[in-house]
């Protein structure tokens, strides 16, 4: 995000140069209307203005914040508002009695139009001073604004990435503890692929350490992932369980959130019956800017009470990620999940 200028001090001289060379063009103007076409006195006025007005800004831009420090350090929060008004006034003095003493920009002939010549610089150089008064608290306002707006942003940014972490957690514990299941069985009907699933399921959980360090996976390495695990879930179910897949290689990368596929699956074989009789089929392939994980639905009768772990964690992981939605549907045939493809930025 490209920093605003107000954040910096950079905004405040630009209108402090802006804004003296306004009022080097208008303190002649005035002189001018007053007393006609006279260069001398005009030259002056023009330079009284622009510096005297870049003077009051470098007094509250640098002197005052000095001032601060030292006198309203500890003062109660109005008392620093009302510092920066009343001493910006008596140092616009100090400068106009300076000037009027010595005679360096002003003659007392220069202000021959004027009705009441008394006090007339004064006068004119608190309008300017107020001027400028009202131009930083504006710019003040503005930089809080956007500070304001910046921490807010990065609160949000902080707490996504926060949350998003919770989630991650949440996936491996819950995929180690689904596989240490499915070995357990095999180990306990003495099943001849219990070696090869052991060293699957150690190469496999490596992949996994390895993906729980990024947000997101490209689609190939979730498939790698995918492979490996229907490895072992076929080592359980045989020809109970079918995956069918029709992804073709694209030339640009895209991406899902890491252990997507491998939870879905999971999801499925938890929620269906997975027999001979009704063997399981899922089907993965991809519609448009969704990759679509299908599988025909044949809930089991009797099944505990579903916790939605791994829907609502690959939910929520997308909108952390992306602000997507996945959809779900359901029809009295398949039970279809619709994941949005994250295109390579």
């Amino acid at each position: 995000m490209k920093k605003p200028l107000i954040r910096s001090k950079t905004a405040y001289w630009i209108a402090a140069f802006v804004s003296a060379a306004m009022a080097g063009l208008i303190f002649p103007a005035n002189a001018w209307f007053r007393q006609g076409l006279q260069p001398g006195v005009m030259a002056r006025e023009l330079a009284f203005g622009f510096f005297f007005t870049l003077a009051v800004w470098w007094y509250n831009l640098v002197g005052y914040p000095l001032l601060e420090n030292w006198f309203f350090k500890k003062a109660r929060p109005h008392w620093p508002h009302l510092g920066r008004i009343l001493t910006t006034l008596l140092f616009s003095y100090l400068v106009i009695w300076a000037d009027e003493r010595l005679q360096i920009l002003h003659i007392d002939d220069d202000l021959q139009g004027y009705v009441e010549r008394e006090g007339a610089n004064e006068f004119r150089a608190a309008i300017t001073a107020s001027f400028v008064l009202l131009v930083i608290y504006f710019l003040d306002l503005l930089r809080r604004y956007y500070l304001t707006q910046m921490e807010n942003e990065r609160l949000k940014l902080e707490t996504s990435v926060a949350h998003f972490e919770a989630l991650k957690q949440q996936v491996n514990p819950h995929f180690l503890f689904n596989s240490l299941n499915i070995l357990k069985t095999m180990v306990k009907i003495n099943d001849p692929k219990s070696e090869e699933y052991i060293v699957r399921l150690s190469d496999l959980y490596r992949n996994l350490l390895l993906s729980n360090q990024k947000e997101k996976a490209t689609l190939e390495e979730e498939l790698v992932v995918l492979n490996n695990y229907f490895f072992m879930l076929k080592a359980r179910f045989e020809d109970k369980l079918q995956l069918i897949q029709s992804l073709m290689p694209s030339e640009n990368q895209i991406f899902i959130p890491p252990l997507t596929l491998q939870m879905l699956v999971e999801n499925c074989i938890k929620h269906n019956i997975v027999s001979a009789e009704k063997p399981l089929q899922i089907e993965l392939f991809q519609e448009g800017a969704y990759l679509v994980v299908r599988n025909n639905l044949q809930p089991k009768r009797s099944v505990e009470e579903s916790s939605h772990i791994g829907l609502d964690n690959i939910r929520k992981r997308y909108r952390a990620l992306t602000g997507k939605e996945i959809e779900v549907e359901k029809t009295d045939a398949y039970f279809t999940v619709r994941l949005p493809l994250i295109p390579y930025t």
